[in-house]
């Protein structure tokens, strides 16, 4: 018996956590009149995620060929780009090693 119910919780929170994911992926509309009589609508939500593809070879971002990235090089690779001030932390640039490390996450 108790055996049953816990197959009936697991479903149930299986349930929930599907519906929940639901309702987060859809846009919130709200439409409010202002006190001149002005109708606004507000639409607000996530926008969808943005996918670049396979990460490049180390080589393609080294433009100048110096052996390593720099912000200005990093700029060609948003992912890389967002987490360059982390990755570097006081360095001259991302170096093959770091990139290699990067690029496993």
């Amino acid at each position: 018996m108790k055996h049953r119910f816990f197959e009936r919780a697991v479903l149930v929170a299986a349930g929930a956590v599907a519906l929940c994911q639901v309702a987060a992926a859809q846009d919130k509309v709200s439409e409010y009149t202002t006190n001149e009589g002005t109708q606004v609508t507000v639409v607000s939500g996530q926008p969808a995620p943005r996918t670049y593809g396979p990460k490049p070879a180390f080589e393609q971002l080294d433009a100048n060929r110096d052996g390593i990235i720099t912000r200005e090089e990093a700029q060609a690779y948003m992912p890389l780009f967002n987490d360059y001030d982390n990755l570097v932390h006081h360095v001259a640039g991302v170096t093959p090693k770091m990139y290699a490390r990067w690029d496993q996450r």
